[in-house]
């Protein structure tokens, strides 16, 4: 036999490109268990700090006697800190709970995210095939990522889904063969 009756190599049959062997490989996405615990934490801490700036508060206007007009806007002052505070807690606390279930599993079919919460799940599976496109924009601190299906589907990732959106969206887009534009 000559040298040209021997088949080419990686024709025919088998993985024969990148973005095969990347799609054979499964892997599973979810968030850091220590930024999720950092979450939770600092939903505790709010609402300490919300609790310290109540009595603050609370130390500029008892006693009334001595209330004057600048203690009043200093209690005020604090009493709005702490509301703040104290409505950030809760947000935070959502927040790490809902990041704590929220997972993407990448295989050799296709792309499923399960982005929802037990009472609401928001569970959407894509072959390969069936995404689109993947569009990115920013709106004010929160940086987004669409995945659109063929079949008008969607799922957004987000810096409140994930804590690094844009890592996600690139290893998606990497194994789907497709570029992230600008929305």
């Amino acid at each position: 036999m000559s040298p040209s009756e021997f088949p080419a190599p990686d024709t025919g049959g088998g993985v024969d490109s990148k973005i095969e062997i990347n799609r054979a490989q499964p892997e599973v996405l979810r968030n850091s268990r220590v930024l999720v615990g950092a979450t939770l934490a600092m939903s505790v801490f709010a609402a300490f700090i919300a609790a310290c700036l109540l009595l603050l508060a609370m130390s500029f206007l008892f006693p009334l006697s001595d209330l004057t007009l600048e203690r009043g806007r200093s209690a005020s002052s604090w009493l709005l800190r702490a509301m703040i505070a104290g409505f950030a807690s809760p947000w935070l606390w959502r927040l790490g709970r809902a990041m704590a279930g929220y997972q993407i599993q990448l295989n050799s079919r296709g792309v499923e995210f399960k982005l929802g919460t037990k009472k609401k799940p928001a569970d959407l599976f894509l072959t390969w095939s069936q995404i689109a496109d993947i569009k990115s924009r920013r709106s004010g601190i929160d940086q987004q990522y669409l995945i659109q299906g063929t079949n008008g589907s969607e799922a957004t990732i987000s810096s409140y889904s994930f804590f690094r959106p844009k890592k996600v969206a690139c290893l998606i887009a990497a194994r789907a063969g497709l570029d992230i534009h600008k929305a």
